[in-house]
Order: C-alpha cells, then sequence, then structure tokens
C-alpha cells in the first residue's frame, strides 16, 4: 500500500514537472522573415509557434506554422490565440495600438532595428541570439557570416565601377524602380557598387524611359513571390545589352533584401552577374 502512495506520488511530481516545463518554455511568433530565418539557423525553430507573412525560408519550418498576418499589420486575437510568450519583430512592426495591447497582455515584444548594412546584420544575429537562448551559436553565426562576407567584397576590387538597375515586383504594387534610400541601394552599398537609379529616391513605377536611362552593367529582379516577374512583359529591360549579355539576376526578395543570415548568399549572387570593370568600360 504504502508503495502505491510513493508510486503515484512519484507520478504527481512528474506530471507537475513536465507541466511547470510546458507553461515556461519559449512559444515564440516572429513577425519579420529575416529574424525568423535567423531563429532557424540558430536551432531554435522548436520555440517558434508562429510567424508573419515576410517569412518564407526555410519551407520545411516556415510552412508548418501558423501565419499572424503582415508584420505591419499585425492581428491582435491572431498573435494571442497562439499563446506566445515573445514576439520578435521589428521596428517597422504594426499597428503600435496593437503591439502596446500584446504586451498588455503578458508578451514580451522586442523590437530589433532594421538591419540595412552587414555591420547591422551580424549585430541583429547576436540579439536574436540572446533572445532566444542561443548565444553561443549566434556567436558562430556572426564570425562565419563575416568572413564570408569579406572574402565577397575582397573579390569585388575589378567591379567596383558597375552600374546595377534593380526592380522589386512586388505583386499589386507592380514593378518598381529601386533607388536611393532602398533595401536595394543598401545592398549595392555592402558591395560596393554603383545604383544605376541614383538620382532616384525611394521606389517608383519602372518605365520603358527609365530603363534606357539608368542604361545599366547588370539588371537585378528582386520578386516578393515566385513568378511574379514577366520578362515578355517588359520588352524594353529585355533589350538592353545587359539583359542580352545575360548580365541579370531574378530572385526571391526576402533572399536579396532581407539582410538576413544568408547576406553573404546574396551579395555572391549578385556579385556573380556583374560584369568585370574592365568590361564595363568597353560597354560604354
Amino acid at each position: 500500500m504504502r508503495l502505491n502512495r510513493i508510486h503515484r506520488t512519484t507520478a504527481l511530481l512528474i506530471l507537475w514537472a513536465i507541466a511547470t516545463v510546458a507553461q515556461t518554455a519559449p512559444r515564440v511568433i516572429s513577425a519579420d522573415g529575416a529574424i525568423t530565418e535567423t531563429i532557424v539557423a540558430l536551432g531554435a525553430s522548436e520555440q517558434l509557434v508562429g510567424v508573419d507573412t515576410t517569412s518564407h525560408h526555410p519551407p520545411d519550418v516556415v510552412d508548418d506554422l501558423p501565419r499572424v498576418g503582415y508584420l505591419r499589420a499585425l492581428p491582435l486575437e491572431g498573435i494571442l490565440s497562439l499563446e506566445p510568450t515573445h514576439l520578435i519583430t521589428t521596428e517597422e512592426a504594426g499597428p503600435e495600438k496593437t503591439l502596446e495591447r500584446v504586451e498588455k497582455a503578458g508578451v514580451d515584444v522586442t523590437q530589433l532595428p532594421v538591419a540595412r548594412t552587414p555591420k547591422q546584420t551580424i549585430r541583429r544575429i547576436r540579439r536574436v541570439g540572446a533572445l532566444v537562448d542561443r548565444s553561443d551559436q549566434a556567436a558562430t553565426l556572426a564570425q562565419r557570416l563575416s568572413e564570408d562576407i569579406q572574402r565577397i567584397r575582397n573579390q569585388m576590387a575589378s567591379k567596383q565601377s558597375a552600374r546595377v538597375l534593380v526592380l522589386l515586383a512586388a505583386g499589386n504594387h507592380g514593378v518598381m524602380l529601386a533607388g536611393k534610400n532602398t533595401a536595394a541601394n543598401a545592398l549595392l552599398e555592402s558591395l560596393g557598387l554603383t545604383n544605376a537609379l541614383d538620382h532616384v529616391s525611394g521606389y517608383k513605377p519602372a518605365s520603358r524611359e527609365s530603363f534606357l536611362a539608368a542604361a545599366p552593367d547588370a539588371v537585378i529582379i528582386a520578386e516578393a513571390s515566385p513568378g511574379q516577374f514577366k520578362p515578355k512583359e517588359w520588352p524594353a529591360l529585355t533589350r538592353l545589352p545587359a539583359w542580352q549579355s545575360g548580365q541579370h539576376l531574378t530572385e526571391n526578395a526576402m533572399f536579396l533584401l532581407g539582410f538576413g543570415p544568408r547576406l553573404a548568399d546574396a551579395m555572391a549572387a549578385l556579385a556573380s552577374v556583374v560584369p568585370e570593370r574592365e568590361a564595363t568600360a568597353h560597354a560604354h
């Protein structure tokens, strides 16, 4: 009889311990594609209980998670229904009232600065690592990324004067030209390249005239979703010498412009279609 009581007590203690762990286990919602990628890259994907609509990578993780909407229009009910302990997002997130109410509901809300340089990207990786208790992994990832970026930059010496045109295919917003004060321009600057639209600020609608005036040495297409950019609809672009000579690249916008843990890969992909300085000089 006494043995049975001991067994019952032990079982109750085990159940209590399991319940306690379940209550304290981190439940993270990531509302930013680059932050989501970072959490997964740091080996903390088990903490994720939801992501926003900008989170597409890696698909084998994010495709199975609930979506809480777009980071600039986060829904209160959608977030709280997942019972998160932490919402990690950026300063671009909103609306502000929703974030305030989420915090009042007992959820830790962290808004990280938007990363637009390699240094800021590495700093954000370390911050995310601290938030998900993966500081050691973050230090390792940050070091590797820093070395990869430096190696790519060292290979860019003969391409510094190249002019690059970046287009953003953003669904309902159509095809936009990326000028100054954009993530696209920041990516070009990280490689020491020149924006072919350095006289333009922000994103502007694309046009035949703008392609001809840009006279780029390379063309980069950033798609919000695969297949959104249709080259046949833009003959003025596909007739440009840079396009005709194969100096163009079409890639996912978050990959190219997210400044996440794949930044070195994005920089390498862009660099691969930029011609050497000698070739550029002969082209103009």
